[in-house]
């Protein structure tokens, strides 16, 4: 390529005070009002040419020259995703990155942790068949007969108010909320 570096001429005038950038290509001067960028590390800083020029630069430049094929991969791969950083699903990354003085993150994250494990939902399932007193692995159907029978041996007017009934009937509607929230029926 045949350019000069910074040729920039400056016309002052009364009249109009403007600085006038020329084409930077070798043996040219032709306004340069087309930019092109300078490098692949530096995408901001602009090499300035007039419309021929930018052209001919523009089919020689070669975004990847110099890098090997892993480098290239890479690349590709990153602008997936704008090159920001990305974490594997599940990873918690912000308990790190974001300043937390009330330590609001870390009592979620405990908390999360001590209640939303695997083991401690299955349990959970198996609580709920146990309180509405079916057998584990009943379908949708049996699930919504048998709490329809409790709801109606439970309900508050036909045990006259009794507090236990009431009791009974509050755990049970929990019971049916959480398997048809959470069982794969």
């Amino acid at each position: 390529m045949k350019y000069s570096n910074n040729k920039i001429k400056s016309l002052y005038s009364k009249e109009n005070p403007q600085l006038i950038k020329y084409c930077e290509w070798k043996d040219c001067n032709n306004k340069g009002i087309h930019r092109a960028p300078r490098n692949r590390s530096n995408l901001r800083e602009f090499r300035w040419f007039c419309l021929d020029h930018v052209r001919e630069y523009n089919k020689k430049w070669n975004y990847f020259i110099g890098l090997s094929q892993k480098e290239i991969e890479k690349e590709i791969k990153e602008d997936d995703t704008w090159h920001l950083p990305t974490w594997p699903m599940g990873q918690r990354f912000y308990s790190n990155t974001i300043k937390d003085d009330n330590e609001i993150l870390k009592n979620y994250e405990n908390k999360r942790d001590n209640t939303y494990t695997n083991k401690t939902k299955d349990n959970k399932i198996l609580l709920a068949f146990k309180k509405l007193d079916l057998p584990v692995g009943a379908n949708l159907i049996e699930i919504k007969k048998k709490y329809k029978k409790l709801v109606k041996k439970h309900h508050p007017d036909a045990n006259l108010n009794n507090k236990s009934s009431n009791n009974k009937l509050i755990e049970i509607n929990e019971a049916y909320k959480f398997l048809i929230d959470n069982y794969p029926i």
